[in-house]
């Protein structure tokens, strides 16, 4: 009896033994994983607003960033695209720009909108006509963004084109200018940013070809940015600009173009989609959008000026709190959105990240096309793209501001206010 009882007492001290390594073992194990998710908590905090959308991260932006040029020119008349080359295609050396500044080349300008990125267009083609001799006899402004009043500039320039020896314009509605733009072309080299007339033969000797910023890469950063900052689930709310969905105003043709790609990718996410025709009514278009569907917690609209601005005019009106209730994403560098976004902070801005396109590089770009084809006809590129900087947040918005813009422009004092800036942290392809 008593053998049995020791032997008793003995097993129990055993299973007492094992018991208590087996908890030491478990508090070990737990200990260990609290340490992992208090680390995954930490992590989550520094890029996840208390409210549940997510702040992008410099590394983010970088992974984002996709280096080269990747657009493509085929609208609706084109069985074949025409592949953009990059900014290194059009470069001059000295001998010719020796030739060109012997020519005394004599061009004019036309638009039908002024708005920052027209200014940086501008400035980088004045820059290079400067360098090259190239005299810029006159900038036509049309009195309105209608296309009615962009096509009674052309009818003008039409009748006078044969006096220069280069046109330069931004057609926004390529199905009602490519016929008088056509004509024109017959008298004078053509060179156009953004959009070709449609049915252009790209190997007419006057055709100089287009110049524009990668509208592809800037579709796929800002769908990215806006998927990431919604975390993936839930409702985008997503408008754009009705010509580039009917391929009348390429550029915007070719953000949507990346925006779908990357939809693709995510079917997860809900999206609600809303075209303006006219960008100076697209808050309409946002609100009625909003009313429509409240569960939208980011919206992806194009164009930072006006459509951009004017959504965060309906946000405001409908008492939404940013992080919270929304947040944006759009396309372009402007004032109307980059001085607000400096004002309040990466906390309290509804601006959560756009994409900030080359527009003075072009406008360098659109000089030096210009160049190539006087010296080489078609054997010089006929579609040439500068790319976007990688996606740009509070976190980086002087640093792509100032690489975006020329030296001399004024950059808002709320901007060079702005302190613990990210680097570009990428390849400068925009020398």
């Amino acid at each position: 009896m008593y053998y049995f009882q020791r032997m008793r007492r003995k097993s129990m001290r055993i299973l007492a033994f094992v018991l208590i390594i087996g908890l030491i073992s478990g508090l070990t194990i737990g200990c260990s994983n609290n340490t992992n998710v208090n680390k995954n908590n930490s992590q989550t905090q520094s890029s996840v607003s208390k409210e549940g959308l997510y702040k992008l991260t410099e590394n983010d932006v970088i992974q984002m960033f996709k280096p080269g040029v990747y657009g493509i020119y085929q609208d609706k008349t084109m069985k074949d695209a025409v592949k953009a080359v990059g900014p290194d295609a059009v470069q001059l050396t000295e001998e010719e720009k020796q030739k060109i500044r012997q020519m005394n080349l004599k061009v004019i300008v036309e638009t039908n909108h002024v708005d920052d990125a027209w200014k940086w267009q501008l400035g980088g083609l004045e820059e290079v006509a400067k360098d090259l001799n190239i005299k810029i006899d006159k900038v036509w402004i049309a009195p309105d963004t209608s296309s009615l009043a962009q096509l009674e500039d052309y009818q003008k320039i039409e009748r006078i084109a044969q006096n220069y020896d280069g046109f330069f314009t931004l057609p926004m509605d390529a199905a009602a200018s490519s016929d008088i733009l056509k004509r024109i072309m017959e008298k004078t080299t053509l060179v156009t940013l953004c959009s070709a007339p449609l049915g252009i033969d790209w190997n007419h000797p006057n055709w100089g070809g287009v110049v524009d910023a990668d509208g592809y890469l800037a579709g796929v950063y800002s769908a990215e940015a806006a998927i990431k900052i919604l975390n993936g689930q839930g409702a985008l709310g997503v408008v754009g600009f009705v010509g580039g969905r009917e391929g009348v105003f390429h550029t915007v043709q070719e953000r949507y173009r990346g925006w779908n790609d990357v939809f693709k990718e995510h079917q997860d996410v809900k999206i609600y989609q809303e075209w303006f025709d006219d960008p100076s009514k697209a808050g309409d278009v946002v609100a009625s959008m909003l009313a429509a569907h409240p569960d939208i917690k980011v919206l992806l609209i194009d164009w930072a000026n006006p459509p951009a601005n004017q959504a965060v005019t309906v946000f405001q009106q409908r008492g939404l709190k940013p992080w919270k209730d929304i947040a944006m994403v759009t396309i372009d560098l402007d004032n109307t959105i980059v001085v607000p976004m400096a004002q309040t902070g990466p906390d309290n801005n509804y601006t959560a990240a756009f994409v900030t396109q080359t527009w003075y590089n072009v406008g360098r770009l659109w000089g030096l096309l210009f160049a190539k084809h006087v010296l080489y006809g078609n054997e010089a590129p006929k579609y040439v793209v500068s790319p976007p900087l990688p996606i740009t947040t509070w976190n980086n918005l002087k640093t792509h501001y100032i690489k975006a813009v020329p030296e001399t422009y004024p950059i808002p004092q709320e901007v060079m206010a702005l302190t613990n800036q990210w680097p570009l942290g990428v390849e400068d392809q925009w020398k």
